[in-house]
């Protein structure tokens, strides 16, 4: 048999039985394909790896085949165990079914049609005229007819239920707004309690602290993950950063490869274009006298007109050493993205009043806080000002009362508002002249202090080690020993606060001086 029909009829696949059921887990067939077309063996595949070898015969296909035929009877035999298993398998599962199902169907009969008296009387116990209305019928009936009873109590008893929670949420609104209003008639002529707002102060201060807690929380687990992620990242990070260094570095010395060679063309290039203007000057002159003595023997002496020079050339560009070194598009792109940035950035610092950028976000976040504690003032306020509406209608009222009324009572009030008012008088002089003696000798207490100051900063540094001052990192990851950035720029550091308890800077002024 020739080559070509052995190998078209090898390829020719056999008919399937469709009524066979399908098996999804079979491995696909396998068939011997031309050795032209062969992924392993056809010769461009075998010219393009450099497989060739002449001592390849026909029956190393044979071969190579051999193991695959060997598989495939394996699963043949496998296959075969498989089936007179599940086959098993399906008998047992059979068997207990149809088991429960007998059973199942005996149950169902004895519910029907057996005796169910003593079960309905032991469950209805309590109820006599039940067990003897439902002694003959079956158990499921007997529930089913009890919720068709009951079903209308039922629901006329969530209607009342939710009813009643109603009423309850409306009984306590006007329980509260009862003592809301209590609390007002009564502590409306009282002082609140100085104790009462540093209470209010903390317990804001404890939520608010509460909310940053939970904040902070949230942001380390972010963090967390975040450093999890990339320390599980971190083997694929060091190939490519290493290439793309590998690729910078070969950019870098391309373009110094390129600038090293071009340098050397564009000085010659330089100096014969210098060399060039000198024999075009030379020429000109020449030229230009050759011109003048055509034109005095042409001419009158006076009638001689000089020839403008030509203006000096421009420089090439190419005479431009740093030539090659420009911007890319993507940097371009890059620049105007970065204005336009920091355009928006000013313009939003402008409108938020701050210095520098960081600022915007706590300036606005405390401004959102500020304008709820102002609506919450505003609120107090316009109540405040109610209940002194109020106060003045009344007050109006008692003054026309009290005013017609000249009774003893009336003139021991009149005495007594004479009495406070000349207290009041005293007082007030006595203040005048206490502010009097303390603004004359305030410049002097001034002076004194600062004086004193001064002494404790000079004495400050007595018998102590110099303070270091140290850079503080926001975290342990930016810590790094090699990037001391800091080292390269000096700055000036501020002094230490000034002590303000008078004790304690006279005890250091005293322990330095004695």
């Amino acid at each position: 048999m020739p080559c070509s029909i052995r190998e078209r009829a090898v390829s020719v696949r056999p008919r399937r039985d469709k009524n066979r059921e399908k098996d999804v887990m079979a491995p696909k067939p396998v068939h011997p394909r031309a050795v032209r077309f062969h992924g392993l063996f056809g010769m461009s595949f075998v010219h393009q790896h450099m497989m060739v070898d002449h001592r390849w015969t026909p029956n190393s296909l044979t071969e190579q085949f051999k193991g695959m035929t060997d598989l495939l009877t394996r699963r043949v035999v496998f296959k075969r165990h498989e089936l007179k298993t599940n086959r098993q398998r399906y008998v047992r599962e059979n068997k207990r079914l149809k088991l429960q199902c007998r059973d199942g169907r005996a149950k169902l009969q004895k519910i029907l049609i057996g005796d169910n008296t003593h079960k309905i009387r032991n469950f209805l116990i309590n109820h006599k005229d039940m067990q003897r209305l439902y002694q003959k019928m079956p158990i499921h009936m007997v529930v089913d007819n009890i919720n068709q009873r009951t079903f209308v109590l039922r629901k006329e008893r969530d209607r009342l239920e939710f009813r009643l929670d109603q009423l309850k949420k409306h009984y306590k609104d006007l329980l509260l707004q009862r003592a809301v209003l209590q609390n007002r008639i009564k502590y409306q002529n009282e002082f609140v309690l100085e104790e009462e707002l540093k209470s209010r102060v903390f317990l804001k201060k404890i939520e608010n602290s509460n909310v940053r807690l939970k904040a902070i929380k949230t942001i380390n687990n972010t963090y967390k993950k975040m450093i999890q992620v990339l320390l599980h990242d971190e083997i694929f990070y060091e190939p490519i950063l290493r290439s793309l260094s590998a690729d910078m570095e070969d950019q870098a010395n391309f373009i110094k490869h390129i600038l090293f060679l071009g340098m050397p063309a564009i000085a010659k290039f330089k100096e014969l274009n210098d060399e060039y203007r000198q024999l075009e000057d030379k020429s000109r002159k020449n030229l230009q006298m050759k011109l003048q003595m055509l034109s005095t023997l042409k001419k009158p002496a006076g009638s001689i007109v000089p020839v403008q020079a030509k203006t000096k050339e421009e420089m090439l560009p190419t005479t431009n050493l740093k030539r090659y070194v420009r911007e890319t598009q993507s940097m371009l792109v890059l620049k105007t993205e970065l204005k336009s940035i920091e355009k928006i950035i000013k313009e939003v610092k402008f409108v938020t009043l701050c210095s520098q950028a960081k600022e915007i976000y706590p300036r606005m976040k405390s401004q959102v806080d500020n304008n709820e504690k102002l609506h919450r003032m505003i609120e107090n306020d316009m109540l405040a000002h109610e209940m002194l509406e109020t106060k003045m209608k009344c007050a109006s009222v008692l003054k026309g009362v009290l005013v017609n009324n000249l009774s003893e009572e009336e003139i021991n009030r009149l005495e007594r508002i004479k009495d406070l008012r000349k207290m009041l008088k005293k007082d007030e002089e006595f203040e005048a002249e206490t502010l009097k003696h303390l603004k004359n000798r305030a410049d002097a207490y001034v002076l004194l202090r600062v004086s004193i100051w001064n002494l404790v900063e000079i004495l400050r540094h007595v018998d102590r080690q110099p303070k270091m001052i140290r850079s503080q990192y926001p975290n342990s990851y930016l810590k790094l020993p090699l990037l001391k950035f800091e080292m390269l720029n000096m700055r000036a550091v501020a002094p230490e606060i000034f002590e303000e308890n008078n004790n304690s800077t006279n005890q250091l002024t005293t322990l330095c001086i004695w």
